[in-house]
């Protein structure tokens, strides 16, 4: 099966895409902080980030511990 891609607004006419295994719960957990930040309308991809590493600072350590390494 084939990644799922994510598109992830920032700002006006700006995206990113996350390219996440359906099959890889940790990517799955990833790319939901990141469909949650992404519905907060960051202006610019630095916001966007601020915005992820405050949300993972308030999730339980296994998640954003396990990403975090990977990025």
């Amino acid at each position: 099966m084939g990644k799922e891609k994510i598109r992830l607004p920032i700002g006006s006419g700006k995206a990113l895409i996350f390219e996440a295994d359906p099959a890889n719960k940790d990517e799955q957990d990833f790319a939901k902080l990141c469909k949650e930040v992404a519905a907060t309308k960051p202006q610019s991809i630095q916001e966007f980030f601020t915005r992820l590493n405050e949300l993972q600072q308030k999730k339980p350590p296994e998640a954003s511990k396990i990403m975090s390494r990977r990025m």
